[in-house]
């Protein structure tokens, strides 16, 4: 009479939400779990037989590699992530327990799917180093990109420059409008600023109607006063909010590595003050 209070371990491994995968030497699939198809979108038929690496992101297969000639080597690799293509071409996020087991020249491993976890965790480091407004980069996310580009331009010897840039008139507009038309128009400011850039530049909000402009490897003191023109004249075109049409302008301060400040901090205070140089000569203007 079958005991009902014993579980054998194939049941065990039908239960399981992860998939245990055993591969042998040579990287073919050997053995895979029923989680296998909830995972990957494969039955296990489908993968028996056929190299592991066949189902790997391609961009993933040299890490892959570099974790099983660890573990054949002798050396430890217990838990680490890749990326996998399922059938339906969707790409997972996997983090994988692997071991070795020399005695049967296999290795058993367990696939959990953290594809979610990832999506939270690429969402969340969005909103910490952008402005939720606007979605452009916000200041702590401005000065890492500034701090990695003086990195670059000292060591490619190329230009950087900051363009701090004060809409003249935007008090006026949430005083005259309210708040809700000034946040549609801080959105659409954010859209022609980066109307007026290189894919390789960057524009983020500081806050208010303050915004900069990271230039990298514009060569020429004229070209990034030309950049630094465009969007002067872009922004004197009128805004359409709500139906309706509100003038601005812009005072523009620039400031370039390495004469005018040798950091972050000194770049982007020396901006600022040529910024308001700009607005108190009556704004409109580039200095």
């Amino acid at each position: 009479m079958k005991n009902s209070g014993v579980i054998c371990l194939s049941d065990v491994l039908e239960l399981m939400l992860d998939a245990v995968c055993v591969v042998d030497k040579q990287g073919v699939f050997v053995f895979v779990s029923a989680a296998f198809k909830d995972i990957f979108g494969y039955e296990p038929c489908e993968v028996i037989g056929k190299p592991m690496l066949d189902f790997v992101y391609k961009e993933d297969i040299e890490i892959t590699l570099d974790a099983v000639n660890t573990l054949l080597s002798g050396g430890s690799k217990p838990r680490f992530e890749n990326r996998w293509v399922r059938k339906d071409g969707r790409v997972v996020h996997i983090l994988w327990s692997v071991r070795w087991s020399d005695s049967h020249q296999f290795r058993i491993a367990v696939a959990h799917d953290i594809t979610e976890r990832k999506k939270f965790e690429k969402q969340l480091q969005h909103m910490v180093g952008h402005d939720q407004l606007t979605g452009l980069p916000n200041r702590m996310l401005l000065l890492d990109r500034i701090q990695s580009t003086l990195t670059k331009a000292d060591r490619q010897q190329v230009e950087l420059s900051l363009l701090f840039i004060d809409f003249d008139g935007f008090k006026e507009v949430n005083d005259s409008y309210g708040h809700q038309c000034g946040d549609r128009l801080l959105q659409a400011i954010a859209a022609r600023l980066q109307g007026c850039i290189r894919g390789s530049d960057t524009v983020g909000r500081l806050g208010g109607d303050e915004f900069l402009v990271l230039l990298h490897g514009i060569s020429l003191r004229s070209d990034v006063h030309k950049t630094a023109e465009k969007i002067r004249k872009e922004c004197e075109q009128a805004f359409v909010i709500d139906e309706h049409s509100l003038q601005l302008s812009v005072s523009i301060g620039i400031a370039s590595y390495p004469e005018m400040g040798e950091n972050e901090q000194q770049l982007i205070q020396h901006a600022d003050q040529a910024m308001y140089v700009a607005k108190n000569a009556g704004g409109n203007r580039i200095v």
